[in-house]
């Protein structure tokens, strides 16, 4: 993907022309082999880190926000008199920004901002070699070297919401997950919107239901009333609604029982997001027999009066912990009750999902978790989010 953006962007093509040693990834504009001065004016070399705003694989240059900071890895650069280039280095930043550690942020922003990222890119260059080369003049960031890039992403296009917060260290934690949804009603197909946008490996989707008029109600998205004389598999259906947005999405039209509880194996994680049942203490008992972690979520709604009491829970299983969770999760068929007559709100439904998703990525991470709390409910009645 890298060369495909270079190419389509006379900016950053520009730059490759003129023979820096440039690549794209993941939304990002790295530039390698700038010359620069250490403390004790010695040439060395470090490399630049900007974000991009794109539109699909094209850039436009907003001079909005912070678009004009950059990232260095490298030592604080200095002048050729021995002063720091303080007029360009905004503050130390020690972060990992698409496998790239860096050190510094800077930022130089001038009178009417910048043209384009050659403009931009091309002035930071200068700024920093500029005065590397006024000790040694053969020092140069034109190498005409061609990096070669051989970014698998799972995404069809860059994940510039990512890149915009710099957070993709934060993402990298996700990128080599298989993950397993099993159910895509309400909570499910909530889940699978959440979790179709993190660069996990694969998403694999269970259920044997088909999509009809009533789910899109409570599922995200607005289907095209056509789909409803379709009724395809909900699977199939969520499996090419999100292939536009990424690959490795993989459609099973059945319900896990035991003739496929084995290939739950296969997953790094699993969601449920299934009704109660006794079926559904298999599929608990075999992910926790294989270490393998997971999230339930529940969903109850009751009528009171003129108004309804909502409840989500969400409950978590990590690994090689011992404490019984079956204490939270109810094993009973829903064969009567409000929610068993397929009432559902989509609001509460996304909610569940939400904390489910969040959870996964506290255990992943990418969150910070202080409590490590194994079970979660919330009520509508009182706004309580209760952890036990």
């Amino acid at each position: 993907m890298s060369d495909a953006v270079i190419n389509l962007n006379p900016d950053l093509k520009r730059l490759q022309d003129e023979g820096y040693e440039i690549e794209i990834v993941e939304g990002h504009a790295i530039i390698h082999h700038i010359p620069y001065l250490d403390a004790n004016r010695n040439v060395k070399y470090g490399i630049i880190v900007s974000a991009l705003n794109m539109a699909g694989n094209k850039v436009v240059y907003k001079n909005e926000g912070c678009n004009h900071v950059v990232y260095f890895q490298g030592e604080m650069p200095y002048r050729s008199n021995g002063d720091p280039l303080k007029s360009v280095v905004n503050q130390q930043y020690n972060a990992t920004m698409v496998g790239i550690p860096v050190n510094w942020m800077l930022s130089n922003k001038p009178q009417g901002g910048y043209k384009d990222y050659y403009d931009k890119l091309s002035r930071y260059i200068l700024i920093i070699s500029a005065e590397a080369q006024a000790i040694d003049s053969s020092v140069t960031a034109k190498t005409f070297k061609r990096i070669v890039t051989f970014e698998n992403s799972v995404f069809c296009y860059e994940d510039t919401n990512a890149s915009r917060g710099a957070i993709t260290d934060m993402n990298a934690k996700l990128k080599n997950q298989k993950v397993a949804i099993i159910g895509l009603g309400g909570t499910g197909s909530y889940i699978l919107d959440q979790v179709a946008k993190t660069p996990v490996a694969e998403i694999h989707l269970y259920d044997d239901d088909v999509f009809c008029q009533h789910n899109a109600f409570r599922a995200p998205g607005a289907p095209c009333v056509d789909v409803f004389d379709k009724q395809p598999y909900k699977t199939d259906y969520f499996t090419q609604i999100y292939s536009n947005m990424r690959k490795s999405i993989f459609s099973h039209p059945v319900i896990v029982t035991e003739e496929n509880l084995a290939e739950l194996k296969n997953f790094d994680f699993v969601f449920l997001a299934v009704d109660s049942g006794e079926w559904k203490r298999d599929i608990i008992d075999f992910l926790r027999k294989h270490n393998i972690e997971f999230i339930d979520t529940g969903i109850d709604v009751q009528r009171k009066s003129e108004a309804l009491l909502g409840m989500v829970r969400d409950t978590v299983s990590r690994n090689n912990e011992t404490q019984d969770i079956n204490q939270y999760i109810s094993y009973a068929e829903t064969d009567k009750g409000l929610y068993a007559s397929n009432i559902q709100t989509a609001d509460l439904n996304a909610l569940c999902a939400a904390l489910a998703v969040i959870e996964w990525k506290k255990l992943s991470g990418f969150y910070i978790d202080n409590i490590r709390k194994n079970n979660c409910v919330y009520s509508t009645n009182n706004s309580e989010l209760i952890w036990a």
